[in-house]
């Protein structure tokens, strides 16, 4: 029964239903009239030939009134997904609403996947090129020890960049999916604060590169550790890859009553306004023509962002060209505690 119901086409179907909700009336009807003038004079006159003509004509009905319906609901649809506006009823007008923001959510995610699928393979391709070229050229040079040394040393660069940039692609699809458990706690922030500077000394130093920690003591917020440090690490690192040689970074912690705020301040060339928004997208790049500083792939500030709002947290940047960027979290502060 449920597979011949299946087969039928849609306007058949509210056709029929149609028709018997028809039929239930009817027999409604006739059981009444069975109840008052008794059964025997049903099968006088002509009250059952009626009500079957009756019953046929609510079919008939019911096939053109939903070929009707099917025909609106098209030309509804037409009127919402065509791009020129069209006048659609008021009752209408909230669903076709919900309708349009879902299609551009809809189209903005298939967008956002198009792109990450061509960056992501425009990452991964130039390191399996690097590799591809230095092995051919090992094997032209076979015979020299250090050329071969060289050759190994370089390949073994390119696999780890490659592993970095998959590790960060699978920290960020954690961070983003609920795999990832969230351990909110009251936190030390200065304590924090110090071991994510210490955790990029040696970067700093490389460069010559000042990390200058300004955080008062006691200062608490609430915060999952491990979210907390992939994002302060993370904004760090992006500060030392793109401040001068020499240059300082600041690293600092407030709170007040509303909330904690830390700040990621370097001395860097500073971010166009018109880019700004886009910064903390998957591998986008302010100037692609130019190649990432020290190689990173361009997934720093997408972490930092994302593990940031897992702790209902907010970032933001402010930045000028030449006057160096600033990266500000603000966490929501820990309850207070009541009165023992």
């Amino acid at each position: 029964m449920r597979a011949w119901w299946g087969r039928l086409s849609l306007r058949a179907r509210l056709a029929s239903a149609f028709g018997a909700m028809a039929a239930g009336a009817l027999i409604f009807l006739l059981a009444i009239v069975a109840h008052t003038l008794g059964p025997e004079r049903l099968a006088e006159g002509k009250i059952i030939p009626t009500m079957v003509a009756v019953l046929a004509v609510f079919f008939v009905g019911g096939w053109f009134v939903a070929g009707w319906c099917l025909d609106e609901i098209g030309r509804l649809g037409a009127r919402i997904s065509s791009k020129t506006k069209h006048p659609l009823p008021a009752e209408l007008e909230g669903l076709a609403a919900l309708l349009r923001r879902e299609a551009q959510k809809h189209d903005r995610l298939l967008a956002e996947l198009r792109r990450f699928s061509a960056d992501a393979s425009h990452e991964f391709r130039t390191p399996l090129t690097a590799l591809r070229t230095v092995g051919e050229v090992a094997l032209r040079q076979a015979s020299e020890p250090a050329a071969l040394r060289e050759a190994i040393g370089s390949m073994l660069e390119e696999a780890q960049r490659m592993n970095v940039l998959v590790g960060q692609l699978l920290r960020l699809a954690r961070l983003e999916s609920d795999e990832m458990p969230i351990q909110r706690r009251t936190v030390d922030l200065g304590q924090h604060l110090a071991a994510a500077r210490d955790s990029v000394a040696v970067l700093a130093e490389e460069k010559g590169i000042k990390l200058d920690l300004d955080c008062p003591p006691g200062i608490k917020a609430t915060a999952d550790v491990t979210l907390l440090m992939h994002a302060v690490v993370n904004l760090l690192d992006n500060a030392i890859r793109h401040s001068p040689l020499g240059g300082v970074i600041v690293l600092s912690g407030l709170s007040d009553a509303r909330e904690v705020r830390i700040a990621v301040a370097d001395q860097g060339p500073g971010i166009p306004l018109e880019h700004q928004e886009r910064i903390f997208e998957r591998f986008y790049r302010v100037d692609p023509s130019r190649p990432r500083p020290d190689g990173g792939a361009g997934l720093g500030l997408c972490i930092a962002k994302t593990a940031i709002e897992r702790m209902d947290g907010r970032i933001s940047v402010e930045s000028q060209l030449g006057s160096g960027t600033t990266f500000r979290i603000s966490l929501p502060v820990p309850p207070l505690e009541a009165p023992t």
